[in-house]
């Protein structure tokens, strides 16, 4: 995803030129050219995509871009052939209406491939300060902290919704209290404190728990990686967790003692190293 920008600007090049030599090269016809262009096109792209699977949302934006530059070269180039055609000396060969279908094509791709970019890799930290407001509050220890909700997976993990249920009752009755963030920013690529607080209905810390989860990429299960935390002091865990990617990642945090177990979700943000 890193060189998504540069792989389409080299497609977008490579069907450029392969159009300008299809139609130079050969006495086609504007269409023709068009044509045969987009089929050698997809004869390559079509293997390699499924070679280097980069998702279904890369696939559909490379394929709508190198699709559109031959077809928009087969439009413009038609246009002069009707203009050479008719005698006109001084006639405009060039009309505006295929340039702005092409044109807008364009914008919608660049715009697409630039979200994707950002929901995978993050905004680079020298336009986070700019663009995004400052944090709200004052700088705490934990730089992070997450909402904690009950994973709502019943649908993929439990066979019965009602077992479900009873597991969010019995956690509900419980009253672990699991509180859990980074002690330093988080930037892929480099190990960084993740921390886990737990303790009873009372306030009191658990000690006798295992504490253990994952973070999860919304974009690419491959990515996930998992973390088991050591308890450093009462009620208090700790581990050094490297995310391989900035953006955006879910966590999810499981304690267990025994046959009782308190699942609990959130989300974080990942800078780049």
């Amino acid at each position: 995803m890193e060189h998504l920008l540069i792989k389409l600007s080299i497609g977008v090049l490579a069907s450029f030129l392969a159009y300008v030599l299809v139609y130079r090269m050969t006495t086609l016809r504007a269409y023709q050219a068009t044509l045969v262009v987009i089929v050698a096109m997809l004869c390559v792209f079509l293997p390699l995509q499924i070679i280097f699977w980069d998702g279904a949302d890369v696939f559909a934006i490379q394929l709508a871009l190198f699709v559109i530059v031959p077809y928009g070269m087969g439009i413009i180039t038609s246009q002069w052939e009707a203009s050479r055609g008719t005698g006109r000396k001084g006639g405009r060969w060039f009309h505006w209406a295929p340039a702005t279908i092409v044109g807008f094509f364009f914008v919608i791709a660049s715009v697409d491939a630039t979200i994707i970019y950002l929901a995978n890799n993050g905004m680079p930290s020298h336009l986070v300060g700019t663009l995004l407001p400052e944090p709200r509050g004052g700088a705490q220890q934990v730089t992070s902290h997450f909402p904690g909700t009950v994973i709502n997976d019943h649908f993929r993990k439990e066979t019965q919704y009602s077992e479900y249920m009873d597991r969010v009752l019995e956690q509900r009755e419980r009253g672990w209290q699991v509180s859990q963030g980074w002690l330093q920013a988080p930037r892929h690529g480099q190990p960084a404190t993740f921390q886990v607080k737990v303790t009873d209905r009372d306030g009191q810390p658990l000690n006798d728990v295992q504490v253990y989860g994952m973070f999860a990429r919304p974009s690419d299960a491959r990515d996930d990686t998992g973390f088991e935390l050591q308890s450093v002091s009462p009620g208090v865990f700790q581990g050094a967790v490297a995310l391989p990617l900035p953006g955006a990642w879910e966590v999810y945090v499981r304690v267990r003692r025994g046959d009782e177990v308190h699942e609990q979700r959130g989300m974080t943000s990942v800078r780049e190293g």
